[in-house]
């Protein structure tokens, strides 16, 4: 993937004071949001000048001003605090730590959401990778238990125990020894196992997926422990604070830099990304899938590495991606609370209509709540009759009556029996 390299600039004092002045107030909110890159701007209309290059050491000129900067061994970047990213971080402050408390998913929704998101997480994290298998099938064996068949199932499934595992030290400081153990964890029994459980010892080129290129070369291996030395130090400081978002898209961009595994880095970030927002107390992050978005915008992840780094490792162009990320994936939560909200109204009044149809009590709750799962969902004969506390004969009456009607279909294939819904459409036509 090949980008352009920004040209270089000197900051431009008369620059300076417009911008004090509040002269090009418009254009540099625009920027904040969008964090222009130099191939963004070079062709854009309704910019203060002509000349592109102008208009590029006019933006330089004003971040460079705002610049915060952070050494990892030999290597300085460089971030700030924009309008956007402040405004965005006070959004997700009520929202991930507590929002949702005003309009819950309900608990057996949450258990249900969870799970799905550790699996859409643990399968989409692989798949950025290079995990070659649907999400069907990756779900299926997750799900059922079964043993890895291939390559890509066998990455999938550690990454699901990856993810379970940075839940067991998410109040402890990070080490050399938490983070070894979970690559570990990610390449067991892949062909990358043979690098794992420790640094890479040699020289690595990362190369592109799209075109077969190089697209960065990593530090020098001799350079590793002291690059992940200061990473953790930077990871268990809050002496110098920054936003628990922010800070921990710099961990993932970081590792993506230093790339201290010869396979494995990619996954490895993104777990350390989860890993310390839940130490920040951001719970509702398991609820979420990042890789999920990020492998919906895979270009856009890749262009976010490679601009941070041939623009002066300038991390907004990352950090403005991740909090993109974040919001989309976010988003997904919402509308699934309200698709479950607005599912749980509509079953509730299937069943009330269902029971001025002349259905008891107990079967119009029944396909209430098969309604609402659709075909997802069975029940046996012993289930109902425990569920509504009924003896087994007075449930077999019950369930073979809504057969007879033709509101259910009993499946005979394997015992016990299961009774399941035929389809929404037959229960919507019922009630007319």
């Amino acid at each position: 993937m090949k980008i352009e390299s920004p040209p270089k600039t000197e900051v431009k004092v008369e620059y300076l004071l417009d911008i004090w002045k509040g002269k090009y107030e418009d254009f540099l909110d625009s920027s904040d949001e969008k964090y222009y890159y130099w191939d963004d701007l070079k062709y854009k209309k309704n910019v203060p000048f002509k000349d592109p290059i102008e208009n590029w050491t006019l933006l330089k000129t004003y971040r460079r001003g705002k610049y915060i900067s952070i050494n990892f061994g030999k290597y300085k970047f460089n971030y700030f605090i924009s309008s956007f990213v402040a405004k965005n971080l006070h959004d997700f402050d009520l929202k991930l730590m507590g929002g949702l408390q005003k309009n819950p998913i309900l608990p057996s929704d949450k258990t249900d959401f969870f799970r799905n998101s550790l699996l859409e997480e643990a399968v989409a994290s692989s798949q950025v990778e290079g995990a070659a298998t649907t999400t069907e099938v990756a779900r299926d064996m997750l799900k059922s238990g079964r043993n890895p068949r291939n390559e890509s199932e066998q990455m999938i499934f550690n990454n699901l125990r990856a993810i379970e595992y940075i839940s067991e030290f998410q109040d402890n400081d990070i080490d050399f020894k938490i983070i070894l153990e979970l690559h570990t964890i990610m390449t067991a029994n892949t062909e990358a196992e043979k690098c794992s459980g420790d640094f890479r010892k040699s020289d690595v080129y990362v190369i592109d997926h799209v075109d077969g290129e190089i697209a960065h070369i990593p530090p020098d291996w001799k350079e590793i422990e002291e690059l992940m030395g200061d990473l953790c130090t930077f990871i268990n400081s809050d002496k110098n604070f920054i936003h628990p978002i922010v800070k921990a898209s710099i961990i993932h961009f970081l590792i993506g830099y230093i790339h201290p595994f010869t396979d494995g880095n990619g996954r490895t970030a993104r777990a350390l990304f989860y890993w310390f927002l839940l130490k920040k107390g951001y719970s509702l992050i398991k609820n979420i899938s990042i890789s999920r978005v990020i492998l919906e915008s895979r270009t856009q992840y890749d262009k976010a590495f490679l601009k941070t780094e041939y623009d002066e490792n300038d991390l907004n162009y990352f950090i403005t991606y991740s909090i993109k990320n974040i919001r989309v994936a976010f988003e997904k939560l919402i509308n699934y609370r309200d698709k479950k909200l607005s599912e749980r109204k509509k079953a509730s009044f299937i069943s009330y209509e269902l029971l001025n149809k002349g259905l008891n009590k107990r079967q119009a709750d029944l396909l209430g709540y098969l309604y609402l799962k659709n075909k997802t969902t069975t029940v046996t004969l012993a289930e109902y009759a425990k569920t509504h506390e009924v003896v087994r004969q007075t449930a077999s009456k019950d369930l073979n009556e809504l057969v007879k009607i033709g509101l259910i279909i009993e499946d005979k294939a394997q015992k016990p029996y299961n009774y399941g819904l035929i389809d929404r459409n037959t229960i919507e036509k019922f009630i007319l």
